[in-house]
């Protein structure tokens, strides 16, 4: 509303055209955020009668190109200085946020058109898609209202589409993308006997701290989605006991490599030291009973330890253990356990000092 006072009080066309209905609303409020910029504002009376004219006579998307235009031409250190922020600082992210995912990404002008160009040709290849399938089913009848999908379904599916395209592309290496489904095996053979037509009952609630049907990073699925990714998707299905320990795959060396080493960090989320929230993926795979005290190098003797605290733990005489539920317990080197059931202060004292010693 200020910056709209201020561009009718200094420009005359402006004003005169607001106030007999010919400029509308949103074009005035664009004209008013351009006048606000100082280097703008000593020049947009000298060009007011032109903008106020093209304002009056171009659709608004139409008139927004021409102020764009006419700004970079006015100001053009500041609309480079504006181009080259938004070059500098994109950025993207892909985040799951309970049952749902969300992308959000931001950049400069000259990549956005190429976003925008590649987006648009795999819309429209999943348009074409709906087309011709409905075209197979209702021949002559076929129109809009009966695609498959609806236009928001295909935005997201042509999404999908250009990651998995890039995927498979060579331009990182050519991999096939591969999701772990994380799922105890109680929970699958529930959801397989209900698939093959059984009535298995409901399962029990209280026994939450067994079950499992989820992500790596402990996102979690719905049972008929796991199936199906299972039966049809590019899908490791990681099987634990009830323990949560994944089956020894047979392999013996000194490191944790490969498959035996997915085992380990599929185990868990994060870090096993108490309170680290480092996730599991971007740990190391420890030995529980460590290499050189004959410890072998199989999953059930293994668990994600953060750099840092394998290093607490290597050097230190620290001594992690998981008991028979699962559970990580991680002791001092005077036998006293760190966790919630340590005493607090002394916790916090001892980290302190670790923390300090270690600088």
């Amino acid at each position: 509303m200020v910056q709209t006072a201020r561009l009718l009080h200094a420009v005359p066309e402006a004003r005169s055209a607001a106030h007999a209905g010919g400029l509308g609303l949103a074009q005035l409020h664009l004209l008013a955020k351009v006048f606000a910029k100082p280097r703008c504002s000593e020049q947009l009376p000298a060009s007011a009668e032109l903008l106020v004219g093209h304002a009056q006579s171009l659709w608004f998307d139409e008139f927004a190109v021409v102020v764009r235009r006419w700004e970079a031409l006015a100001d053009s250190d500041g609309a480079h200085g504006a181009h080259e922020r938004a070059h500098t600082q994109r950025d993207a992210h892909v985040s799951i946020v309970d049952e749902r995912v969300y992308l959000d990404a931001r950049g400069g002008v000259p990549a956005g058109v190429v976003l925008q160009e590649i987006f648009e040709r795999f819309c429209r290849a999943e348009f074409d898609t709906d087309w011709e399938a409905g075209k197979a089913t209702w021949g002559e009848r076929m129109n809009g209202s009966l695609l498959d999908r609806s236009a928001a379904q295909r935005r997201f599916d042509a999404l999908l589409a250009i990651f998995s395209a890039a995927a498979g592309s060579g331009a990182i290496g050519r991999f096939e993308p591969l999701v772990n489904i994380i799922v105890d095996q109680a929970t699958l053979d529930h959801h397989l006997a209900r698939l093959a037509g059984s009535d298995p009952g409901p399962i029990d609630a209280s026994t939450v701290d067994e079950r499992r049907c989820e992500t790596s990073s402990g996102d979690q699925l719905d049972p008929n989605d796991m199936l199906a990714a299972v039966l049809t998707g590019h899908v490791r299905r990681v099987v634990f006991d009830a323990a949560g320990v994944v089956i020894d795959l047979g392999r013996r060396s000194r490191l944790f490599t490969g498959s035996s080493r997915d085992a380990v960090m599929l185990g868990d989320r994060w870090c096993l030291w108490p309170g680290c929230d480092q996730r599991s993926g971007r740990c190391q795979a420890d030995h529980t009973q460590p290499w050189t005290g004959n410890g072998p190098t199989s999953p059930d003797n293994g668990g994600p330890a953060c750099a840092r605290h394998n290093r607490w733990k290597q050097q230190r005489g620290f001594r992690t253990q998981r008991d028979p539920t699962g559970r990580w317990h991680t002791y001092r080197p005077d036998g006293s356990e760190i966790g919630p059931l340590a005493n607090a202060a002394d916790t916090a004292s001892e980290i302190r000092q670790l923390e300090f010693s270690s600088g």
